[in-house]
């Protein structure tokens, strides 16, 4: 029984927190706490962001991979679509199902896909399933429904996407972060999502801006003098 937590590695067990985030969100939706249940995802996406962190700067342990992914489709997978079933119901079954398979078809990839370059293949699940958490705070089903379809699409598609790693990230995430925790933190739960959820709509438009500023910096030479 010792032997395979001989294996576990710091970030590991950030990644086991993560699943325990998301199994609660379930919980929370279960028991129509649906406030609590989105909360708990953004904590999950917090704990990922950490233990990638940690193992950039740890190392990974054998079984990095798998803890994380696995910990991914229960937080940003399954918690979203459950709770985005359990607080509207009728179609969010059909949606939810289509949701959760086509994050587990952009983590397979991930899985086995060159861990090299700036950018990810398709919007990684954690940014898809807060979304879908933050929308249910701001929107009624419509809105709700279309970041599920829209997550869906963009998750299994080629697009790339800037990893957080970049370090122009990081003081923006930062700031987003503290805004919304603090908001939180006064019971302005609605600006705390409606800040999260924002910052994540700018990341799905970011593929578009790298592309215009690609553009850009290959736009000729005018040759007015």
């Amino acid at each position: 029984m010792t032997g395979i937590f001989r294996l576990i590695r710091t970030p590991d067990v950030v990644s086991i927190l993560n699943a325990a985030l998301g199994f609660s969100s379930i919980m929370m939706a279960a028991e129509g706490r649906f406030g609590p249940s989105a909360a708990l995802i953004f904590l999950a996406l917090a704990a990922d962001g950490v233990d990638g962190f940690l193992a950039r700067k740890a190392g990974e342990g054998p079984l990095g991979t798998q803890i994380d992914s696995l910990a991914d489709v229960i937080s940003f997978g399954v918690a979203p679509a459950f709770l985005a079933w359990a607080a509207y119901g009728s179609i969010f079954w059909i949606l939810g199902a289509v949701y959760l398979a086509c994050g587990i078809l952009r983590l397979a990839r991930f899985n086995v896909s060159p861990k090299s370059g700036d950018v990810f293949l398709g919007v990684p699940i954690p940014g898809a399933g807060a979304m879908v958490a933050a929308s249910i705070f701001l929107g009624g089903p419509p809105l709700t429904a279309a970041f599920l379809v829209l997550t869906s699409v963009l998750m299994i598609s080629t697009i790339p996407y800037p990893k957080f790693r970049d370090p122009r990230l990081i003081p923006p995430a930062l700031a987003v972060g503290g805004v919304a925790a603090t908001a939180w933190h006064l019971g302005l739960l609605r600006i705390s999502a409606g800040v999260l959820f924002l910052a994540l709509v700018g990341y799905l438009g970011s593929p578009l801006v790298m592309e215009l500023w690609r553009r850009r910096g290959k736009k000729p030479p005018s040759r007015r003098g």
